[in-house]
């Protein structure tokens, strides 16, 4: 996608692929009702709420791949007030915006200090888009963000379709994004690696902004972009 296309040709991708099925929280609510397992006041904050979600039924299976989910939370590091990950037991832990929030690799994540229902669903819900690229698509048993680059083999599908991005919300993030790539592949500057992390910033906010779970996948592609001219900066 250059800086100034507003209508791209992209790959199109299986309909069961999590990448196309995405795991937003207000989708999982409307399918079944216990993806939200319970909200109740916090025992440590008066007037507030905590509850607990589910990303999938089976609670007991690797639902989210731990490196590549702490990879995302770092992305986004100076974002939140605390953050702590650990690849070997799958759970991160952070603050943001007020929230204490636990993310485990099972696909559990846990929402303390929130005021009302409406906000831990959006909490949720954003939560859920930051990680998106980490969960383990059940076409082809890797990480979302090896679907949306071609690597799973088994998602990708051989048609392209034409998207507008000019009437998509938050386009612009995709614009600046891509426009950190541009040239990188070829010159390796001295900068290379903050204009990738500045890149991989940029497509997960967009990801995570724009309301259109469609148009998210937008801000994955991205992501697998950042990933791939990374990849051919290493092997030079």
């Amino acid at each position: 996608m250059a800086v100034d296309e507003e209508r791209v040709t992209l790959p199109k991708f299986r309909e069961d692929c999590l990448l196309t099925k995405g795991i937003d929280v207000r989708d999982l609510v409307g399918i079944r009702k216990e993806a939200l397992l319970y909200v109740q006041p916090c025992t440590s904050e008066r007037g507030k709420l905590m509850a607990d979600i589910e990303l999938t039924r089976e609670i007991d299976s690797r639902f989210l791949d731990a490196e590549k989910l702490c990879s995302l939370l770092r992305v986004h590091r100076h974002r939140f007030a605390d953050l702590r990950c650990s690849e070997a037991l799958g759970v991160a832990k952070l603050r943001w915006g007020g929230r204490d929030i636990s993310i485990f690799r099972n696909g559990k994540i846990k929402i303390q200090q929130a005021m009302d229902r409406e906000e831990i669903l959006r909490v949720a819900n954003a939560v859920s888009r930051l990680i998106w690229a980490a969960a383990v698509c059940g076409v082809c048993g890797e990480p979302v963000i090896n679907c949306a680059s071609g690597n799973c083999g088994k998602c990708r599908l051989p048609e392209e379709t034409a998207v507008d991005v000019s009437g998509i919300l938050g386009s612009e993030l995709l614009r600046q994004g891509h426009a950190e790539l541009e040239g990188l592949a070829e010159q390796a500057p001295p900068d290379y690696e903050s204009r990738l992390q500045r890149a991989r910033f940029l497509a997960l906010h967009f990801t995570m902004e724009t309301p259109r779970k469609e148009d998210a996948v937008l801000g994955l592609l991205l992501l697998a972009k950042v990933d791939q001219v990374e990849a051919e900066l290493k092997n030079r």
